[in-house]
């Protein structure tokens, strides 16, 4: 088995991981958000519901890209990849908003009465799962997993979402105790509008990352850098003249083209030399974990290097 099917093996077995967790924990939270009255609780549940079925696009996704058909795709599938990361986040957007705009209802209504000790059990059985899932997901969440790290951030934002029920919930049962009893009813849609509020950055920034990926767009900083440096490194050492650095990144795929200028003083006469260099190209940027796409082009005239 080659490093990218084990690759593609491990990240189908977190996905699974991911869509089971959050089934156990959708029909847990929409069951006890509903008899217990919490608005926080339901939409716990329901973000955990959602999560099912985007786990599950997630899944569909990462298998159906890892089957080859290269007729129809000639350069592969990994563009699905930043557009189902799209569809994930904008789909939360859409749950987080509808809750900020429900919850506000509930305050400008007088808030909601809920039952506060079972909230409180579901909030930490909720808060323990969720980490236990994210720890392990963030733990193989590297940069060029893609759909992993959606998920990794998917439950970050579930798991801090817990917190926050637990320790609102906690909150609350304190207030029971005081004077100030009356407050209650408010803690509980209050408690949505501040998580919600918090909520709304993730998906947008996230989506802006997929959107640069879709638009084919530099990749990270670090990464073009690695290039460049091996680049003039060549420059250098065999006297090119010039040199064009072109890269994007989509997906799990790392896209390069480098087009090497040469004159009649360059210490790369045969094809010979051409591979030698393409190798150590490829020798130095083997830390980027990436599946990449490199075309290498040597010519003296500067007309087929633009």
């Amino acid at each position: 088995m080659t490093s990218l099917d084990t690759s593609y093996t491990l990240q189908n077995k977190l996905l699974k991981l991911s869509v089971y967790g959050a089934l156990l924990l959708a029909i847990i939270g929409i069951v006890i958000g509903y008899l217990v009255s919490s608005q926080m609780v339901l939409f716990d549940g329901l973000y955990s519901f959602i999560s099912v079925i985007l786990s599950f696009l997630s899944l569909y996704t990462a298998n159906y890209i890892r089957k080859k058909d290269i007729k129809r795709f000639p350069f592969g599938k990994e563009m699905l990849e930043p557009i189902v990361i799209i569809i994930k986040y904008l789909v939360i957007l859409l749950l987080t908003f509808s809750a900020l705009v429900s919850s506000f209802i509930t305050v400008f209504n007088g808030g909601r009465e809920t039952v506060v000790e079972f909230a409180l059990l579901y909030a930490l059985v909720s808060t323990i799962v969720c980490w236990a899932i994210y720890a392990c997901l963030q733990k193989h969440s590297k940069e060029e997993y893609g759909l992993i790290k959606a998920e990794a951030n998917q439950w970050r934002m579930d798991m801090y979402l817990s917190g926050a029920v637990l320790i609102g919930f906690l909150f609350a049962s304190l207030l029971s105790l005081t004077p100030y009893s009356h407050i209650i009813p408010y803690v509980d849609p209050l408690m949505v509008i501040l998580v919600a509020s918090y909520f709304v950055k993730v998906p947008i920034t996230e989506m802006a990352k997929a959107i640069k990926e879709v638009l084919e767009m530099a990749p990270a900083q670090a990464i073009e850098e690695k290039y460049q440096d091996v680049v003039f490194s060549i420059e250098k050492t065999y006297k090119v003249e010039q040199s064009y650095l072109r890269m994007s990144k989509v997906g799990s795929k790392l896209y390069v083209e480098i087009d090497f200028i040469l004159n009649n003083q360059s210490d790369i006469l045969t094809i010979d030399d051409q591979d030698f260099i393409r190798e150590q190209i490829d020798q130095q940027t083997k830390e980027l974990k990436y599946e990449k796409w490199v075309t290498v082009c040597f010519t003296k005239n500067r007309k087929w290097a633009h």
